[in-house]
């Protein structure tokens, strides 16, 4: 599976947060991408592995 193949790349520290919709850049696509990246943002809160926020109807 790719996400398997992209968490592997990413090592024992990083973290990959899957958007269950359409689209690259979805970083503004509903709450759950809107506040994950936000907290990391603002106070490097890293969510945990296989992190998933689901889509969001457009």
């Amino acid at each position: 599976m790719i996400t398997q193949r992209n968490e592997a790349l990413l090592g024992r520290s990083g973290v990959l947060l899957t958007y269950e919709g359409h689209g690259h850049g979805s970083v503004t696509n509903g709450p759950c991408m809107e506040n994950t990246v936000d907290s990391y943002l603002t106070d490097l809160t890293v969510p945990p592995r296989h992190t998933h926020c689901p889509a969001v109807p457009s």
